[in-house]
This record gives structure tokens, sequence and C-alpha cells, in this order.
């Protein structure tokens, strides 16, 4: 994490077009969307509770049996929550033993922060290059993405879950294909190539369109296939809120260093998107403490 929060927006420069070059790594394997998305059983199915609990972000009045019911399915998620509540940023006396007592005491937010991050963790932290890390940059940017949400009463249950899955397609990049994603990789490091940029010219499509493509053959909610769409791609504006949010999570993400991947190139924040969402960098810098500390207390429950 960094030392010090940046006081104004980072000034990107104009993203580099990357060339696919000629030689050996232009025989690399590439796969097309279609081919890639069907592909998708590469990856590990998502479990049914993070289902359920994506299916009723925007249910406040979630039924709590079946809750409990789905969360008790998988021991390393009531683990992780039973170790939480038992924690000492709860200060409780008494031992927190049950999954339902555990949901009493840290609220259900935080139930649902810990679930979706311990699922996705344990069935896809180990899916391609640096998996773990990418997690723990995903972590930062749905941090993020909750604080913003709160500022624009947008919902933060929705706005924490799009970030959290928001590099989704490149771990079935690197699962499918892991030789073209390694050769967008050093476009990246050796060049100063944005990652979108690199993976356009190497497979002549993008982690966030498959991100999103894959969001959407889940069943997933579409306020997430668009934030996931749109975290690279902010100005057109077809996303709606949710893409802009997502996008200005993700600078904030890189700008706080939380989780940094690859060369932690900090994005160019969109002006049009701050605009769309009435914000500006002082009023955000204003919660860059709130958004460290947030991010630190879910790195330890999650023993990251």
């Amino acid at each position: 994490m960094s030392a010090s929060a940046p006081a104004r927006p980072p000034e990107g420069s104009t993203p580099a077009v990357a060339q696919r070059p000629e030689g050996s790594a232009a025989n690399v394997p590439v796969p097309s969307l279609e081919q890639l998305l069907a592909a998708k059983d590469a990856l590990p199915t998502l479990p049914q509770v993070v289902r359920y609990i994506l299916e009723t972000l925007n249910d406040d009045n979630a039924n709590a049996d079946a809750l409990v019911q789905h969360l008790n399915t998988d021991p390393a998620i009531v683990a992780r929550l039973l170790a939480a509540a038992n924690s000492s940023a709860f200060g409780l006396s008494a031992q927190v033993a049950s999954t339902r007592q555990a949901i009493l005491v840290l609220g259900l937010s935080t139930v649902r922060t810990i679930t979706l991050a311990t699922a996705l963790m344990e069935r896809l932290g180990n899916v391609g290059r640096d998996g773990r890390q990418l997690w723990r940059h995903s972590l930062g940017v749905a941090t993020c993405a909750r604080s913003i949400a709160e500022s624009i009463d947008h919902n933060p249950e929705a706005a924490f879950s799009a970030g959290l899955l928001h590099d989704i397609g490149q771990l079935l990049m690197a699962a499918v294909a892991p030789q073209a994603v390694a050769l967008a990789i050093e476009y990246t490091r050796s060049g100063e190539v944005p990652i979108v940029a690199a993976e356009q010219a190497v497979f002549g499509y993008d982690h966030a369109l498959v991100g999103a493509e894959l969001a959407r053959l889940w069943r997933l909610p579409d306020d997430i296939a668009c934030g996931i769409h749109a975290h690279h791609r902010p100005d057109d504006g077809e996303d709606g809120e949710i893409g802009d949010l997502i996008h200005i999570a993700e600078v904030l993400s890189h700008a706080l260093d939380l989780g940094a991947v690859l060369n932690n190139r900090v994005p160019e924040v969109s002006e049009i998107a701050l605009l769309r969402l009435g914000l500006n960098w002082s009023t955000l810098a204003a919660r860059f403490p709130a958004i460290e500390a947030r991010y630190d207390g879910v790195c330890q429950a999650l023993g990251l």
C-alpha cells in the first residue's frame, strides 16, 4: 500500500498500441472469442452459495434460513466467517460457534463479502499466472467500488461483487490460452503497454469483454456484467452508472496500491465518468483512509 494517497487524478498517457510480433511468437495458438467462451468449463463452476448471494444482492429481505443452509454446504466459508466473527475487531466475550451467530455478529454485508471472496479464491485462486495476487487486486477494486457506491447511493453489494469479478475474464484466458496470455503479459511488462492493448494485439479482444460475456453465460445480474465490461472503457457510457463506478474503482485501486498486479501502471481516470457520477478527485481523496482500512480488514479476515 502506498505511504500517501495521491492528491489528484493520475495523469495517464495515451495508451500504446501493441502490434502482434512476427516470427516464433506469431505461432502462439490463439482461440477466437467464441472458442474461448465455449471452453468456459476450463474454470471450476461457481458454488451454489455464490450463485444464491449474487441472485439476492438487491433483496434486503433475503431469507436468513436459506442463507445459513447454503453457507453450511461449504466448510471453508464457514471457517472464515467464524474466524472473522471471533476476531479482536469485534471484541466479543463469548465465542461465536454457529453460522447463524456469525451472521448476526458480522452483518449481512460482511458475510456476503467474506463468502464471495473465500469461495472465488478457493475455486479460482490458482488458475493462471499469479492467481492469488489477482484476487488481492480484485479485492482492492471491490473495496473501492463499495466505498464509491455508498457515496452516490448505488447498491454497494452489487458494486462490490462487480469489482470482485471484474478481471474474471483474465482467468478464463489464462486457463484456455496460457501461452497467448504469457505473450500479452510480456508486452505489458516490456513496453509500458496497458494490458487491454496487449490482449487486443494478441487475441483481438480483451479480458473485459471476455469477463462480461462469461458473466452473462453464468446468468449473473446485468449490473455485474456491465461493470466488468466497462472497467477499461467507460467513456461511451453504454454500461451505465455501474460501468463508470467500476472504472473509477479500478483507477483508485492502482493509485492506492491495493494488491498491485503486473507493473501496476495507474490507468488514466475518465473525467467523463467522474462527471456523470458527480464526483471529483478531492471528494474521493477524503475516502482514501477509510478505503485502505477497510481493505486491510478484509485481507486480514481472509488470511491474505
